[in-house]
């Protein structure tokens, strides 16, 4: 049922600087991580101490969604999960690196809503505004 909680994302919660250290960057495909970013400072690292939240795929049309709390994260459902549908939700992804292209984290959810990357919604909109306002 919407709001139910589906489960919490589970690690050691470690500072951004030692992301690098971390076995989410020792794989090559941009893609994969096992990373969830609480704020600015703090991650949690599902690489150690993970449960089996972190499989969870990304979907640009998911039914689940995550709140972050403190140093926590819980994931609910969005609306009524079928026995057997896979559980998703949406990465929102936050590159670090500002000149990492929406390509490189692509989506390949299949949805109808599919925006084609991984990168957060919002983000990928106001970096649009902007580029659009600085080429007039």
């Amino acid at each position: 049922m919407p709001g139910d909680l589906v489960g919490e994302y589970r690690g050691r919660v470690i500072d951004v600087a030692l992301e690098g250290e971390t076995s989410s960057a020792w794989n090559s495909d941009p893609s994969y991580t096992l990373l969830f970013a609480l704020d600015d400072d703090l991650t949690i690292d599902a690489g150690v101490k993970g449960n089996s939240i972190r499989f969870m795929n990304h979907s640009c049309d998911p039914n689940c969604e995550t709140s972050v709390e403190g140093d926590r994260v819980f994931v609910h459902a969005r609306r009524r999960i079928q026995p057997g549908e896979e559980l998703t939700y949406d990465y929102n992804l936050r590159p670090g690196d500002p000149a990492d292209s929406p390509d490189a984290y692509a989506c390949k959810c299949g949805s109808k809503m599919c925006r084609g990357t991984m990168i957060d919604g919002e983000l990928l909109r106001s970096t649009r505004t902007v580029t659009r306002t600085n080429n007039r």
